[in-house]
């Protein structure tokens, strides 16, 4: 479903709870709709994809704000995007190259946490879209990229497809409904959306542990 199929089967389900006086914010079904979407993906792991990070010249430590579990690393050279090989941060073998200031093309990388990256050597160059990360994700705020990794402008941003598995859709569509319920302490519809919402929660980790992924 696009993000506007979303908010239009919220609103008639829960129509009580946005279509009323007490929801003065015009915004607030597309952060709820926002949230609740990562808070699926980080708790059931429905949903694996990959970002782009543009390189700073001689900076080694980036960031991956969607994927919360990085699984491949690649750094683009010559036109191709080749794998880094990866080592824990806390290994004896990293420390000969913890301190290494130099800058070159990058044939280590460090995870640290769960989406803290550091390259060894640092990037020699300012590349755009010059790494390339694959894991576990949360959709974010964006919904829909082009094939350059960026938000793709072609379509309006109410019809991006929702990222998440089409198992999850409904599963999104009570997780706000519960979440707004509990904004506005209607104690009867909590009850009813919280069971809705877990119930098909269930369904969406039985579906990534079907397709193996699912971490353990």
């Amino acid at each position: 479903m696009t993000r506007a199929n979303l908010k239009q089967r919220i609103r008639v389900i829960g129509g009580h709870l946005f279509n009323t006086g007490a929801d003065q914010d015009p915004f607030g079904l597309d952060l709820l709709l926002i949230e609740m979407a990562n808070q699926i993906a980080r708790s059931t792991d429905c949903l694996v994809g990959r970002r782009y990070l543009d390189t700073v010249a001689g900076q080694d430590e980036y960031c991956a704000p969607d994927i919360y579990k990085v699984r491949g690393i690649y750094f683009l050279n010559a036109g191709d995007y080749s794998r880094v090989r990866q080592m824990n941060w806390s290994t004896v073998q990293f420390d000969s190259r913890r301190n290494d200031t130099t800058a070159s093309i990058p044939d280590l990388v460090i995870v640290y946490g769960m989406n803290r990256i550091r390259f060894k050597p640092a990037p020699t160059d300012a590349i755009t879209s010059g790494v390339m990360l694959e894991g576990f994700m949360q959709p974010g705020d964006i919904w829909q990229y082009n094939a350059n990794g960026t938000i793709d402008t072609s379509v309006p941003t109410e019809e991006h497809e929702c990222p998440l598995p089409l198992v999850a859709h409904d599963c999104l569509v009570y997780a706000v409904l519960y979440q707004r319920a509990m904004q506005l302490r209607d104690v009867p519809g909590m009850q009813i959306y919280l069971g809705e919402y877990q119930r098909r929660l269930g369904d969406v980790e039985a579906y990534a542990a079907m397709y193996h992924t699912r971490m353990v």
